[in-house]
């Protein structure tokens, strides 16, 4: 997935609008992104996937470059 294409997916995900997300973003860094989003995200991303994430992955997601990593 592309960066622009990972701040879409993470867009929908948060249920915000994609401009509102930074380049860096990471867990925490927008009040949408609390632990609850973060559990919709990490769902999401399974989704996509087609399977369960592993602990130590779903552990290491705190940013918009380490969603890039998993999908890709």
């Amino acid at each position: 997935m592309s960066p622009t294409d990972v701040k879409a997916f993470v867009a929908e995900a948060l249920q915000v609008d994609v401009a509102a997300l930074a380049d860096d973003l990471r867990i925490g860094g927008i009040d949408a992104w609390d632990s609850l989003a973060h559990m919709r995200l990490l769902t999401a991303i399974e989704e996509r996937l087609g399977k369960p994430l592993d602990a130590e992955t779903a552990a290491g997601i705190e940013s918009l470059s380490d969603i890039q990593r998993v999908l890709a």
